[in-house]
C-alpha cells in the first residue's frame, strides 16, 4: 500500500531535526572504541604480569655477581634490564588492545542503535519515524538476501504526475554504519524534492527493522543489496509500479555514503563479475555511483583511527581483518573491465572521520581508468555526515550537474553496453570451446 498522509505525531517537515545532520555522528568511530571492561580487563592482566615479573626479578638478584666492577657494569646491565622490561610492558598492552580490537572490530564497525538513538525505525524520534512524516509517497519494501535473511526498505518515488515524459531516475541508497533508514529521512526528502528522484534505502542485516541474520558483517550486506537489487529488477520487469511511478531499469545510480560507498561499489563489481560470466542473462549494470564521504579500505581507517597500528598496516588483512571492505580493489576491477558508467565524487573537506585524503586517492585511481563520466565536487564546510546541509546550495547545483551529464551521456553508455556485452560473450564463448 503506497503511504502519503499526514502523521500527527511528527513534527513539521520544516524543522531542522537532529541540527541539520543526515544521520546520527558516529560511523566508523563507533561508540569511542573499545568496551571500558575489555581495557580495564586487558590493562589490569598487564599490571599484574609487570608485577609479578619485578617481584620475581628482584628477589633472583641479578646483579649480585658483579662485584668486581659496579661502577662500568652494574648500571649499564641495571639500565639495560629496566629497559627490557618496559619493551616487554609496551609490547603485552599492544597485544591486548589488539586482541581487544580484533575480537570486538564489528561491535566497532557496525552500529545499529548508537548511543542515544534506537534500532527500529517506529521508535525513532519525531519525524524520522516513517516518510509519511515528510509527505513522501512511498511502500514498505522487504526484500530476501542469498541467505534467506529478509530486510526492510523503503520505496520513496515521483508520482505519475510528476514524471512527465521520461522515467526519473532511481537512486539505490546504501547508508552509513550507524543507525537505521529513519535517521536519513532529511536527506531522502532534499534528494526527492531537489534532484527529482526515486530512491530505495535499505537497513542492512542487523539494522532497523531488518532480521538479524548473522549479524552486521561485509559478506551478508554484500548479500542484502544483492537481493535488494534483484527485487527492484523484478518490480521493475512485473509492472509493480506501473500505477505509481515511472521506473527504467537504464535510469538506476547506487548512491552510497561512508561505509555505504564500500557496499555500493562491492555491489556493481559483483554484477559486472556477473555479466562477464554470464552475458546479457545477468542482472543488468547501473549508469553509475554516487560516493559520498567514503574510505578507501578499511585497513586505511584503522590506521586513521588507530595510529599505533600504522608500523603493524601490513598485518591488517584476513583473517585478523573479518571486514576488508577494500574499495580501491574494487574500483581497480572495475575500472580495468569496464568504462561505459558514470561515477560522481562528494566529499566534505571537514569529514571528521574519514580523511577527505581517501576520496582524493579514490579520484586518482578512477582518473588512471576514466569511467564515460568522472566528477569530483569538494565542499569547504561538510563533515562526514553533513555534506548534504553544510555544503548548501551548492551541493545540490553540483549534484544536478552530474545528473545532467548522466542523462547526456545515456545514448553512448547503452552503446558501450552492447559493446561490452559482445565483448565477454565471445570470450565465454572461446572458454566453451576449449572446455569442449
Amino acid at each position: 500500500r503506497a503511504h502519503h498522509i499526514s502523521c500527527n505525531c511528527c513534527v513539521p517537515r520544516e524543522s531542522p531535526v537532529m541540527s541539520g545532520k543526515a544521520a546520527p555522528d558516529v560511523d566508523l568511530k563507533a561508540q569511542g572504541g573499545l568496551d571500558k571492561q575489555y581495557l580495564i580487563g586487558g590493562v589490569t592482566v598487564v599490571l599484574l604480569i609487570l608485577y609479578n615479573y619485578l617481584r620475581v626479578g628482584k628477589s633472583a638478584e641479578p646483579l649480585g655477581d658483579i662485584e668486581e666492577d659496579p661502577v662500568e657494569v652494574g648500571w649499564a646491565v641495571f639500565l639495560l634490564g629496566w629497559l627490557l622490561k618496559i619493551c616487554q610492558w609496551m609490547a603485552c598492552v599492544i597485544l591486548v588492545i589488539l586482541g581487544a580490537l580484533v575480537t570486538q572490530q564489528r561491535k566497532i564497525i557496525y552500529v545499529p542503535a548508537p548511543p542515544g538513538a534506537v534500532r527500529p525505525t517506529a521508535e525513532n524520534p519525531g519525524a524520522f519515524k516513517s516518510p509519511e512524516c515528510w509527505g513522501l509517497p512511498y511502500e514498505n519494501v522487504v526484500s530476501t538476501s542469498e541467505d534467506g535473511t529478509k530486510v526492510s526498505s523503503w520505496f520513496i518515488y515521483q508520482s505519475l504526475s510528476k514524471c512527465g515524459a521520461e522515467a526519473p531516475y532511481t537512486l539505490l541508497y546504501f547508508h552509513g554504519n550507524a543507525g537505521n533508514i529513519g535517521h536519513r529521512l532529511e536527506n531522502i526528502r532534499d534528494m526527492h524534492a531537489k534532484l527529482k528522484v526515486n530512491i530505495l534505502i535499505l537497513d542492512y542485516r542487523g539494522y532497523g527493522d531488518s532480521e538479524d541474520g548473522d549479524g552486521p558483517n561485509q559478506k551478508g550486506f554484500s548479500m542484502d543489496a544483492m537481493g535488494l537489487y534483484k527485487w527492484l529488477v523484478e518490480a521493475v520487469k512485473s509492472g509493480k509500479f506501473d500505477n505509481k511511478t515511472k521506473i527504467s531499469l537504464d535510469r538506476i545510480l547506487f548512491f552510497g555514503r561512508s561505509i555505504g560507498g564500500a557496499v555500493a561499489i562491492q555491489l556493481m563489481a559483483d554484477l559486472l563479475a556477473e555479466r562477464m560470466r554470464t552475458g546479457q542473462s545477468a542482472l543488468p549494470l547501473p549508469a553509475g555511483l554516487v560516493l559520498e564521504n567514503t574510505f578507501t579500505a578499511l585497513r586505511d581507517m584503522a590506521v586513521q583511527l588507530f595510529p599505533f597500528l600504522t608500523p603493524l598496516k601490513f598485518l591488517l588483512a584476513r583473517p585478523l581483518l573479518f571486514d576488508p571492505w577494500d574499495s580501491k580493489q574494487s574500483l581497480e576491477f572495475l575500472t580495468q573491465r569496464h568504462s561505459h558508467w558514470c561515477c560522481c565524487l562528494l566529499s566534505g573537506m571537514k569529514d571528521e572521520i574519514v580523511p577527505p585524503e581517501q576520496m582524493t586517492a579514490l579520484h586518482e585511481l578512477l582518473k588512471k581508468n576514466r569511467p564515460q563520466t568522472l566528477r569530483f565536487f569538494r565542499f569547504p564546510h561538510g563533515g562526514h555526515n553533513d555534506t548534504p546541509t553544510r555544503g548548501g546550495p551548492d551541493y545540490w547545483i553540483s549534484f544536478n550537474k552530474f545528473m545532467a551529464d548522466v542523462v547526456a551521456t545515456e545514448a553512448d553508455r547503452r552503446q558501450g553496453l552492447e559493446e561490452l556485452d559482445k565483448k565477454y560473450a565471445v570470450s565465454s564463448d572461446e572458454s566453451t570451446t576449449k572446455e569442449e
